[in-house]
């Protein structure tokens, strides 16, 4: 496998947008950091994915992740080989979902993104702002 640095500028773009392609589901993001911290039950997950810590005076409102979008991105995952699960084999019948190595690997470059978000929030209020002004023009 060839290092970074033995990568044209025309490699790279090209694995880049590969790599949006794979990380295309708007969910994905959410589900990496939220297995991070190891495997979690699908009702685990999606409460997770549903609960957040939502500051006071906070303008914007905050994702609700459907069940059926929290299937679909995860079946999308482990095809993709980003997420394994097991069938629980007894009853109560649930289903255990955890990160692959490779998702690992993922999630670990997604943390530093989210903290350059944090730094940079006016940018994203650029976007916030655009977003608000389509849904009004409905």
């Amino acid at each position: 496998m060839p290092g970074i640095d033995d990568l044209s500028d025309a490699d790279r773009r090209i694995l880049l947008h590969d790599l949006r392609r794979t990380l295309s589901p708007g969910w994905l993001p959410d589900v990496l950091v939220t297995l991070s911290s190891g495997p979690q039950p699908y009702t685990g997950l999606l409460r997770t994915l549903r609960s957040y810590d939502v500051p006071r005076g906070r303008r914007w409102p905050q994702p609700l992740i459907q069940q059926a979008v929290l299937t679909r991105t995860l079946r999308w995952m482990q095809h993709r080989g980003l997420v394994e699960r097991m069938r629980e084999h007894a009853f109560p019948f649930g289903t255990v979902y955890w990160l692959t190595p490779a998702a690992k690997e993922l999630a670990d470059l997604v943390a530093p993104m989210a903290q350059w978000a944090a730094a940079h929030e006016e940018l994203l209020e650029v976007d916030r702002r655009a977003w608000a002004e389509r849904r009004r023009g409905r």
